[in-house]
């Protein structure tokens, strides 16, 4: 497939026991549709060749030997057939019968995979240059295998007794693995047509990569279930993170090379379009989270207040309704948190009425500073007359600082900071003005975050004059208020864009060009013109305003995916990624030059 993904086809094969002539067709059959559906890898259950309940059946040469020419006629099949076959089959060895693996491509039966005495096999890895892949082959249903290497996608092929809780058990497990290992881990049993003389069996095909879940089926319900699996995410992952690998196989050789088929498809599986929005479960999380480094951080610094700048919009209001259930929890008095109301002459009448209403919702302390004396004082003081330019604007937000960090020191307060992980990537932040505060809790969270969390807290909060305040500033166009009818979005593009760059490019390390690629399937909505232009933006400012970052105060960690391990220097240079970029949008005029 394009850009590092590859398409993998668990199979869930017509499996007629002891049947090996019928069940070698069927996964030639399987393995045909698995290539129209521009899959690259097929992986079949358990015993495939033979059905994994043979009991004592398995023991007679009729067979052992119908199985070892099943496996010839599926290595002379795959002569024609581009897909990377992984099945399973019984041999002898060494007086015993075991189960085994075959990874079969191009014709050639590249190894087979044995079972150990302890109910599991580990395999070298198998590379496959053409897909920038290296994958291993387990058999059985535990999960403790070791690698030497460290493949990126292991692929087990088990037969998967169906019990209560087997289903459940397996997908926990294998998110576990993927996580840990940092690796794809795929999953495929037996099912229909197996013995149910005593244990019925699953046909659950389960797949997660580096912890998120891919695909997890469970039962007989289709034959084909398809995974993309992007591969190149798992090796940038391993390449970004600061910890070592912890070894996956240990035994075999390493390398057998697998010049197998890149169908170079389009990928078809879902682009999340809000990476940073988790499940509506994980907000009670989040906002307990918050809570608890805020009431730390007061005891820690013997403050008895808390104190922000609370301005009518998302962030401030976000950091408002934190600290809020903060002190419920703990038994506070909330007349503790000073909110401080800092209009200047940009303010407009809706947030200003909204900040006000917000502190009456919560029963919090309320004060109203206008700046606008102060502003044209220092205005006059500079010999500065435009309100239009930056440099009207960074004084408010400068001066707003000042008042807030005065109080605190009045009041023996923390002040609070409310720039988002949004605003902290793009630098949309005034060096010296809201870019500095005791404390951050808004560092972690990016403004899709912020929205989905106040949404949500819309939803199930007994707040209702709260609940009522908060939506109608959810429908407020985002605004630091700085200059008249200013609108963010209008300058910089929709948040849900940057956001959305700062995971694939930053966090996940993807190149230009797949940033791009991704960026239209997951907006479909939006001109790949404008999606470029939001690109170039989110470049450009990311990396001018990293000294911002490099001299911001501390704030809270709440997921993998914020800046604070990233260690990026103040003077790196985008030129490379600009380049990229300019050559996409070359490639997009040259297409249109020639439809023309």
């Amino acid at each position: 497939m394009k850009h590092g993904f590859v398409k993998l086809a668990l199979a869930k094969a017509e499996i007629r026991l002891g049947a090996v002539s019928h069940n070698v067709e069927e996964i030639k059959r399987l393995s045909q549709k698995a290539i129209k559906e521009k899959a690259e890898v097929i992986a079949f259950g358990e015993l495939s060749l033979t059905g994994a309940t043979l009991e004592d059946m398995r023991n007679y040469s009729t067979i052992l030997e119908s199985a070892e020419r099943g496996l010839k006629e599926l290595v002379d099949f795959s002569k024609t057939c581009p897909i990377i076959i992984v099945c399973g089959f019984p041999k002898l060895v060494n007086g015993s019968i075991v189960s085994c693996a075959a990874v079969i491509e191009g014709g050639v039966l590249h190894d087979t995979v044995e079972s150990q005495s302890n109910n599991y096999a580990v395999v070298t890895t198998f590379k496959c240059p053409s897909l920038s892949l290296n994958f291993g082959v387990v058999l059985g249903e535990s999960f403790s295998t070791t690698f030497v290497e460290h493949p990126q996608l292991v692929i087990n092929i088990s037969k998967g007794v169906a019990l209560i809780d087997s289903y459940y058990e397996r997908n926990q497990t294998i998110e576990t693995i993927s996580r840990h290992h940092k690796c794809a881990y795929a999953y495929v049993c037996s099912g229909f047509n197996e013995s149910v003389g005593c244990n019925i069996y699953s046909g659950d095909r389960i797949v997660f990569e580096l912890g998120e879940k891919i695909l997890a089926q469970e039962g007989d319900n289709e034959e084909l279930y398809f995974a993309e699996i992007d591969i190149d995410s798992v090796s940038k992952h391993r390449v970004l993170s600061s910890s070592n690998l912890e070894p996956l196989v240990s035994y075999g050789e390493s390398g057998i090379e697998i010049p197998a088929k890149n169908h170079n498809a389009d990928i078809t599986r879902h682009v999340d379009n809000l990476p940073y929005v988790p499940d509506n479960a994980e907000f009670e999380r989040i906002f307990e989270i918050l809570g608890r480094g805020v009431f730390t951080r007061m005891k820690q610094a013997k403050a008895e207040k808390l104190i922000l700048g609370l301005s009518g919009g998302l962030d401030s209001t976000s950091v408002l309704v934190s600290v809020a259930r903060m002190f419920e929890k703990y038994g506070l008095n909330k007349k503790n948190i000073i909110c401080v109301s800092l209009p200047s002459a940009p303010s407009s009448k809706r947030t200003r009425n909204n900040a006000d209403a917000l502190i009456q919702a919560f029963g919090v302390t309320g004060m109203t500073i206008p700046i606008n004396d102060a502003v044209s004082q220092h205005m006059k003081d500079i010999g500065h007359s435009s309100t239009t330019d930056i440099v009207y604007e960074n004084l408010q937000a400068r001066e707003r600082t000042q008042i807030l960090l005065d109080l605190a020191n009045k009041y023996n307060a923390l002040m609070l900071g409310t720039s988002d992980l949004s605003e902290i990537a793009l630098g949309w932040a005034t060096y010296g003005g809201d870019q500095i505060a005791h404390y951050n809790i808004n560092s972690g969270l990016t403004k899709t975050l912020i929205r989905a969390m106040l949404r949500n807290y819309c939803l199930i909060t007994s707040n209702e004059q709260a609940a009522h305040i908060i939506t109608d500033v959810l429908d407020t166009p985002i605004s630091p208020e700085l200059i008249e009818g200013q609108d963010t979005e209008k300058t910089l593009g929709p948040y849900e864009v940057h956001d959305f760059y700062l995971y694939n490019l930053i966090i996940k390390g993807f190149n230009v060009g797949k940033v791009e690629y991704l960026a239209t399937r997951a907006f479909p909505d939006i001109k790949r013109e404008l999606l470029l232009e939001y690109l170039e933006t989110f470049i450009t400012r990311f990396f001018a305003n990293q000294f911002k970052r490099h001299a911001s105060c501390e704030g809270i960690r709440i997921s993998y995916y914020d800046l604070s391990q990233k260690k990026i220097p103040s003077g790196f240079s985008p030129d490379e990624f600009l380049k990229e970029l300019r050559g996409l949008k070359d490639e997009k005029t040259k297409k249109v030059a020639k439809k023309k």
